[in-house]
């Protein structure tokens, strides 16, 4: 538990003896301002209640309120506000961070609770697209912090390599003679996306083409037409060797990347079992799952031609997901919104099917869509906008904007920067708010960027190449010598972190965390300009160091649950 929680819960079970009745640690606020206090609590509610005049009785709690010499109650009209010695919390807050470092702000509430997160979920022999990214970028955050909360998270990946859009593509692929297959990933993927586009046009506009087509999909599914299925496992690695460049690109890895044809041969036994059990039913050949008598939409498992769809494929996907790592508590499917109803069936079924096992243990983390600002992208393909094509083009930005500034960082720096700028493009906005992702705001140097922070923790890391031995932080400090209101706003801010955490992991939105780590940033930086940091005599030079050194710790782990590596210089 963080020292901060240990002061909230302090104060909270000090009002609960006063009023005999239980006040929570979280209904304590941050004051609005420094001069009323530094963390208050709404009285207006329990006023109500006794029918008492709020400011009256304000007066009356702080009278009673223990007499302590670190934290005191105060009455500021009708408000009840509580004012920390700032030397004390300076101390403790910035020795706590120096001794747990990039475990700060981490905690235990999820403690033995195993909790799957699938995400990414591209599809082999299409183009890994914008959604893409947000979907991983998203997935991999939430990841990071579930495991700040001390669950243990099993990383999977669900991607659909069978289905009409990999037949289409076969339907020119098998024309191709092997001698001319190109030797690059980046030339693979692109001639699967001509065979694609080839494919498509040719089942819109042609019959026989058609015929052709659906006769393929069998043969996938089938896996019984050897040439047709060395093509299709060709082409699905070609796509997976340029799917795992790109996760490494952006720092995720998968403990289990599941494949939709691995599903075809356990769903047809657990849609049987659903029939027999009056779940689903046939209907005009097909078998189906009603779902209007529970409010839900009316969803195919089975098609007329004895296939099975997606929704059918989800049943042995779950099993599967709820039997290879032992038993979960949660399995949390990183989706786009426009898979509600999908979602809300195919739970509905599995719950219905085997509650013991799913009801209440899976959830939909609906993410709105993803698209551009203003004007377009590059993009190989025309109209799809690429998740690489985006990350570098960020790159060839920061690669001219750091050459302007006469900067010589390696390659490797620049690409950490460029992953930066995308990175925090995309989580700093809500996942539940559709994101117009904007290049030239992604990589502006002064505004709400990656970059931006980036710089200013670069700074920090400047200042102390000019101080010998400044990682070593002497506790003994004389934190008094922080006597500038903009200091005690930072230490606050700093006490706050593990509140952020929680946030976003209650509502699994990381845009909490980048909102903190952008304020923190334009804290320090107007902190920076308006004080001589090393212009000062040795005690508050010390104090000062310490306090940059903890800011500097809370920036690297802030940005590093969002996946998000830092540079020491820019």
């Amino acid at each position: 538990m963080s020292f901060w929680i240990k002061i909230k819960n302090g104060i909270a079970a000090n009002l609960s003896k006063i009023l005999n009745k239980e006040v929570f640690a979280k209904e304590l606020v941050l004051t609005p301002n420094q001069e009323m206090g530094d963390l208050g609590w709404p009285i207006f509610a329990l006023a109500k209640e006794l029918g008492r005049n709020p400011a009256e009785l304000a007066k009356e709690i702080a009278k009673k309120y223990p007499t302590e010499n670190n934290i005191k109650a105060k009455a500021t009209g009708p408000y009840l506000n509580f004012v920390i010695n700032k030397k004390y919390l300076a101390k403790n807050i910035i020795k706590e961070i120096e001794e747990q470092k990039e475990k700060y702000g981490h905690n235990e509430n999820l403690k033995n609770k195993k909790i799957m997160v699938e995400f990414a979920h591209p599809n082999p022999f299409k183009s890994f697209h914008i959604g893409h990214l947000r979907n991983i970028l998203l997935g991999e955050s939430i990841v990071r912090v579930l495991e700040a909360q001390g669950a243990k998270v099993i990383r999977t990946n669900y991607q659909g390599d069978i289905g009409m859009h990999i037949a289409k593509c076969l339907w020119s692929f098998q024309k191709i003679d092997s001698k001319d297959y190109p030797t690059t990933t980046d030339l693979k993927v692109a001639l699967l996306g001509k065979c694609y586009a080839e494919g498509s046009q040719a089942f819109e506009n042609i019959p026989e083409a058609q015929a052709e087509i659906k006769e393929i999909n069998k043969k996938i599914y089938s896996g019984e037409d050897e040439k047709i299925k060395n093509l299709w496992t060709l082409g699905k690695n070609w796509s997976l060797e340029k799917f795992h460049e790109i996760y490494q690109r952006v720092y995720s890895h998968f403990d289990c990347e599941y494949m939709e044809s691995e599903m075809i041969t356990d769903c047809r036994e657990y849609i049987k079992q659903a029939e027999v059990k009056g779940i689903l039913e046939k209907s005009d050949g097909a078998i189906v799952f009603k779902g209007e008598k529970h409010g839900l939409e009316t969803r195919v498992f089975l098609n007329s031609e004895g296939l099975p769809t997606y929704e059918g494929k989800e049943l042995a996907l779950a099993y599967r997901e709820f039997s290879d790592f032992g038993k979960i508590d949660l399995c949390i499917h990183n989706v786009a919104v426009e898979q509600k109803s999908f979602f809300a069936a195919t739970f509905k079924v599995e719950e219905l099917l085997d509650e013991k096992r799913f009801k209440g243990k899976q959830y939909h983390n609906a993410y709105e869509f993803v698209g551009l600002k203003k004007g377009k992208m590059s993009s190989r393909l025309g109209n799809v906008i690429l998740g690489n094509d985006i990350l570098n083009e960020a790159k060839e930005n920061i690669k001219k904007i750091i050459a302007e500034k006469n900067n010589s960082l390696g390659d490797d720096k620049i690409e950490i920067i460029a992953v930066a700028a995308v990175k925090y493009a995309f989580l700093k906005i809500s996942a539940f708010k559709y994101l117009a992702f904007d290049m030239e705001e992604s990589i502006n140097l002064s505004g709400n960027s990656g970059p931006y922070i980036l710089y200013t923790y670069a700074r920090i890391q400047s200042i102390f190449k000019k101080i010998i031995n400044h990682k070593t932080l002497i506790i003994n400090t004389d934190f008094e010598k922080l006597s500038d209101t903009r200091e005690f706003s930072l230490i606050k801010k700093l006490a706050i972190y593990s509140e952020i955490i929680e946030a976003a992991t209650k509502n699994y939105d990381p845009s909490e965390i980048a909102k903190y780590i952008y304020e923190l940033a334009q804290m320090l930086n107007d902190y920076y300009h308006a004080i001589p940091i090393l212009q000062a005599d040795e005690e508050t030079k010390n104090a000062r160091l310490a306090l940059l050194n903890s800011i500097s710790q809370v920036i690297k782990n802030g940005l590093g649950l969002l996946g998000i590596e830092v540079v020491e210089e820019m």
